[in-house]
């Protein structure tokens, strides 16, 4: 029975490994809610510079924008022509259904418009915008 007691763990000893366990847990799952917050933003990023790149694209080939200057959300109906539902070509390869959702689940919104200036030459200016970020990039 001596023996026994002398090979087994005491009480403070499981308390400290289990302290140690959960202070390991909690630093290790905080890591990762900021990485899952990084890749989203990252994803979202990509998304944007893709949308942008599909209507420069689709600008330069047509010479004319594909969608009207007001907010327009991403929806399969406002890109079809950028998706080549249209029987054009696609400029767009991404899988819509419905509407292009950004990564937390909200549709991106986006305004598209020609300015010119008196005199000056005609300027595209294309705002896509994070309806819950509250940010504009503008290209």
């Amino acid at each position: 029975m001596d023996k026994r007691r002398r090979e087994a763990f005491t009480l403070m000893e499981m308390m400290v490994v289990i302290g140690m366990l959960g202070v390991l847990m909690g630093v290790t799952f905080t890591g990762i809610g900021q990485a899952r917050k990084r890749a989203k933003v990252a994803k979202a990023n990509a998304e944007v510079r893709e949308l942008v790149n599909a209507l420069l694209a689709y600008e330069a080939a047509e010479q004319e924008l594909p969608v009207t200057p007001n907010p327009v959300d991403a929806t399969e109906t406002a890109l079809a022509d950028l998706l080549g539902n249209s029987g054009g070509p696609v400029y767009l390869n991404v899988p819509v259904k419905g509407a292009f959702l950004d990564p937390w689940g909200k549709p991106y919104r986006f305004r598209i418009g020609l300015e010119q200036e008196s005199g000056e030459e005609e300027k595209f200016s294309a705002t896509v915008t994070f309806p819950n970020r509250h940010r504009n990039l503008r290209w």
